[in-house]
């Protein structure tokens, strides 16, 4: 399931990428494109489903988004850690989102009751056009019509039992533009407009605090109207836009107060739509098709997944998965592994593609696949080799992309997962840099990241409250000698600057220092760990989260 957050972000990225259809392919494509492409962004938006497509492009980046921001794992202090970590109860910013939200569906909530308390005034038409018109248009929903002295101009309201709504003070001699009318507002009614009204509106209230999604809800509101002036115009032929756009004109003189969940006939953009109705174009199949092919790699792309995401709920305690694990005792490990170099990772017709995520198939082939036994007295240059000879070896299939969701799903409890999330990780990453430096000419140090987490206990107002911080920093580090430099002294120097980093922050919580000072702090005590096979090179804090619980 997505977060809230992760939907948001998801969300304001594909709207991004609708902006920039509607501005460079608005002009030549069907505008019922633009509707069906809001309609997928209103599932990224309120769809915490995860649906996963090879075509995604978060694929791309899914690679380097779990390598590198997977935080290590400290390996000593667990237990004390996780008991001084207290429930950090209700966040005040979810406080806020829950007001904004109930806020912004009040008002949604009060304006349409405002409305349809006006509308019950209104009385059903007898007009003899307009009956015919109808007939000859019937919808499988049973559609009235109604006139009302309290409107300006023409809207629909209604999913189940839609209601046009007509103006007392429209030009009833003028049947030509009372068929516009009847045609733009059927339209409203055939594609359910009142539903897609409110599913904005749901996901404008959800998502108040993303600046694109208001700027979602306009255009999208905008493009309804679009579509059904697109309508109108293939009904009446390219030789009645003319009229057509006179007939909106004459009508925006008499705009009504605002309805937001109804569809108003002369509302909206007037410059826009009556530009986009004289400039209108036939619609044709080869249009249909690039429309649907467009709305299919649009979607495809930004409303789905990457393949192979999954969550772990078991996982996603404590830290985020960036919690800690008791000392792993290589002795207990399995003894009966494959070595890596010249193994045959993949046998004739296996289908990895077939296996089920995160499996305890997978586990097993990922770590026979790498562990080697002691390993920790190896070297670095003899360890990174043979373990990024194995990730990317043609012969070793989709060995890359099972470590990797193997990883995502890894339990932090796991004897293995000291070994496969910091010992594999960093061999990883020290052999990409390796890569970068050789190729680029210029010094690139690997990078390691990890969390740290502090509480602190305070009165305020009386009441005792416990305020948590959660550090998340990445550090360098130069290996200076790596054919005399174990694997295991490695692993001991990651570890020291972790318990570095973890001593640091409790330190720094208790005086109130700030993020400069944690990082300053954790520099000096760094610098220390490091000797002449490797050396702490400098750090960075990505990211703090202040976290708060009362007693």
């Amino acid at each position: 399931m997505l977060s809230l957050l992760e939907m948001s972000v998801a969300g304001a990225v594909m709207i991004l990428a609708v902006m920039a259809v509607r501005i460079f392919a608005v002009k030549w494509l069907p505008k019922v494109t633009l509707r069906l492409l809001w309609m997928a962004v209103l599932c990224r938006l309120l769809m915490p489903l995860r649906v996963p497509s090879p075509t995604s492009i978060y694929a791309a980046a899914e690679r380097f988004g779990r390598m590198a921001g997977k935080p290590g794992l400290l390996l000593e202090g667990r237990e004390s850690i996780q008991a001084a970590a207290p429930n950090p109860g209700i966040s005040p910013f979810i406080l806020l989102w829950a007001a904004g939200t109930l806020l912004l569906a009040f008002y949604f909530v009060y304006c349409h009751i405002r409305s349809r308390r006006g509308y019950r005034e209104a009385l059903p038409l007898e007009h003899p056009f307009v009956k015919a018109w109808l007939e000859r248009h019937r919808l499988r929903r049973p559609v009235r019509v109604r006139v009302s002295d309290q409107i300006g101009s023409p809207l629909t309201y209604g999913i189940l039992w839609p209601v046009i709504l007509l103006p007392k003070n429209l030009d009833w001699e003028d049947t030509r533009g009372l068929g516009f009318i009847l045609a733009h507002e059927t339209a409203h009614i055939r594609y359910f407009d009142a539903l897609g009204k409110w599913l904005l509106a749901a996901g404008l209230c959800l998502h108040w605090f993303n600046p694109l999604v208001w700027v979602m809800y306009l255009l999208a509101n905008r493009d309804l109207e679009l579509s059904c002036d697109e309508a109108v115009v293939q009904e009446y032929g390219r030789d009645a836009r003319a009229s057509y756009a006179l007939t909106l004109v004459g009508l925006e003189e008499h705009r009504t107060v605002l309805a937001p969940l109804e569809s108003s006939f002369s509302r909206n953009d007037l410059t826009g739509r009556v530009t986009s109705i004289l400039r209108s174009h036939q619609i044709t199949a080869v249009s249909v098709g690039c429309a649907l092919i467009l709305v299919a790699v649009v979607a495809g792309a930004f409303a789905t997944n990457p393949p192979g995401e999954n969550e772990d709920p078991a996982s996603l305690t404590g830290l985020q998965n960036a919690g800690t694990v008791q000392e792993t005792d290589t002795s207990e490990m399995t003894t009966a592994v494959r070595a890596v170099e010249g193994a045959d990772f993949l046998q004739d017709g296996d289908d990895i593609s077939n296996w089920p995520e995160s499996s305890q198939e997978q586990y097993e082939y990922v770590l026979e696949s790498l562990f080697l036994d002691g390993y920790e007295e190896l070297s670095i240059a003899e360890f990174n080799r043979k373990v990024n000879a194995a990730l990317n070896a043609e012969h070793s299939g989709h060995l890359m992309e099972l470590y990797e969701i193997v990883l995502n799903t890894l339990k932090e409890s796991d004897p293995k997962a000291a070994f496969l999330r910091n010992t594999v990780g960093a061999s990883m990453r020290e052999y990409y840099a390796r890569l970068e430096e050789v190729y680029s000419g210029s010094r690139t140090d690997p990078e390691f990241w990890g969390e740290a987490k502090a509480y602190h206990r305070n009165k305020v107002l009386g009441e005792r409250m416990e305020s948590g911080v959660l550090a998340q920093y990445c550090f360098t580090y130069r290996i200076l000698d790596q054919d005399s430099l174990t694997v295991g002294e490695r692993d001991r120097f990651l570890q020291a600057v972790m318990s570095a980093a973890q001593n640091t922050l409790e330190e720094q919580v208790e005086k109130s220092g700030g993020v400069e000072a944690f990082q300053q702090a954790l520099k000096t005590a760094a610098l220390q760990v490091s000797d002449g096979k490797i050396e702490f090179t400098g750090c960075q804090v990505e990211g703090v989260e202040l976290l708060y619980d009362s007693e």
